[in-house]
């Protein structure tokens, strides 16, 4: 038995009578809730998902987060925004304030330069120039400015669908930069050690993020970046090539219910910046101490829908989505293109679990469009006095009613035709 193995071994009977307590110590001495962090502590925002208590409850409720950080420094983010150069500020959030973060801009921003308002998101790395600094526990925060969204929420209800079971937890933020009302945005647990605490029990395993072509078809393993860990041969990916395209194998290398999930939720919501969306990307994967893979969902925000084009005034909801067939959950591409979702949607034992998972989220949404009034009512104020919304009031007002060309309807268009397959 090698050395490494034998470690995760200890470190995963370690790992399990530290969840007898419900909760693990951080390096920082802060805990951080373990497991799949959805612990019943009561209902979330607008009574729906529930409260974790992760992070000392930082993603129970909606954020307030003040940064300050120099006039020069500040400049320096926005003008190479591209690059996501790192710059030192303060931070306030949840009533604990960290010195000297990270600072960045993050994510594509040509759509900023068209709105002319400098709304980047941004990530907070709280150990970036502090080593061992954690907010709560917490070492990333990444704080998204839900383009492309007149209602706000669209990747909000991602997450929450998800709810943490290894995926991020997401809240709102109340942004203020020096002394300003930057506007309100979706502020995400960073996909780093804390989060793999939390999700997994432990941030032994090797961690790999899929980037654009990611498809898992051909056996290339450039595509993909290690961002924890010591497999710098990707022989985990090489492995899950192999398993993929013998068909035999694939528990021993892959957590297939973690996949299973991701298509469910993904496909009933038609995410086309994903896996299995053209461009086969914004997911991870993650060793775990059983030794296999678990699919992790990343930026969630094209989804329901989404309106492609940047227009303050007029929303297009993409309705052609809302008739795809949650038997082949593919956007503009066939399943021969997605193999890690296709191959395992072969098996009838696979399939009719993915199926359990796509009828049990859909009623989960039909439930989620009962609060839509309360939900909105909740970031009514934030988002009113948003000083740099890409979209006007009446966008964002009809997102939360019953239209052919609104949030809510595609939602329960949606549901509408995922009931009408399995009738």
């Amino acid at each position: 038995m090698n050395i490494t193995l034998i470690k995760r071994i200890v470190a995963a009977a370690l790992c399990a009578a530290a969840l007898t307590l419900c909760a693990c110590k951080s390096e920082g001495g802060d805990e951080v809730t373990t497991g799949s962090g959805t612990a019943d502590n009561g209902p979330g925002l607008a009574g729906i998902g529930v409260k974790t208590g992760a992070y000392g409850g930082l993603f129970d409720d909606i954020l307030e987060i003040e940064i300050t950080v120099g006039e020069a420094e500040l400049s320096t983010v926005i003008d190479h925004a591209d690059a996501g150069v790192y710059v030192e500020a303060d931070v306030t959030a949840d009533g604990q304030t960290i010195d000297g973060a990270g600072l960045k801009a993050r994510g594509n921003t040509s759509y900023v330069a068209e709105a002319g308002n400098e709304r980047y998101s941004f990530k907070l790395k709280f150990n970036k120039f502090t080593k061992g600094q954690k907010l709560n526990g917490l070492d990333e925060l990444n704080l998204n400015n839900m383009s492309y969204d007149p209602s706000y929420v669209r990747e909000y209800l991602m997450y929450l669908l998800f709810a943490g079971k290894s995926a991020p937890l997401a809240t709102f933020a109340k942004l203020t930069v020096n002394g300003q009302y930057y506007g309100l945005y979706l502020a995400v647990e960073g996909i780093d050690d804390s989060f793999l605490k939390r999700a997994f029990g432990d941030n032994d395993g090797s961690l790999y993020e899929a980037d654009k072509g990611s498809a898992l078809v051909d056996g290339d393993t450039t595509t993909f970046s290690l961002e924890n860990g010591e497999d710098g041969r990707m022989a985990n990916i090489t492995r899950l090539y192999e398993a993929i395209s013998s068909g035999e194998g694939i528990e021993d290398i892959l957590d297939v219910d973690s996949v299973l999930r991701y298509a469910a939720i993904v496909g009933i919501a038609c995410g086309q910046e994903s896996y299995l969306g053209p461009k086969a990307e914004n997911y991870y994967l993650y060793e775990t101490s059983e030794g296999v893979l678990s699919m992790i969902p990343w930026d969630l925000k094209m989804s329901f829908g989404t309106d492609r084009t940047l227009r303050k005034t007029e929303y297009q909801i993409e309705a052609e989505q809302i008739r795809t067939d949650v038997n082949a959950p593919y956007f503009g591409v066939e399943a021969a293109d997605r193999p890690l979702v296709g191959k395992l949607l072969e098996n009838s034992a696979y399939k009719a679990k993915y199926l359990e998972y796509v009828k049990q989220y859909t009623t989960q949404l039909k439930e989620i469009l009962g609060s839509f009034k309360d939900l909105k009512a909740a970031i009514d104020s934030a988002v009113n006095s948003d000083p740099r919304r890409f979209y006007d009031e009446a966008l964002y007002e009809a997102e939360f009613t019953d239209g052919e060309n609104t949030l809510y309807g595609f939602i329960r268009q949606r549901c509408a035709f995922i009931d009408s397959q399995g009738e």
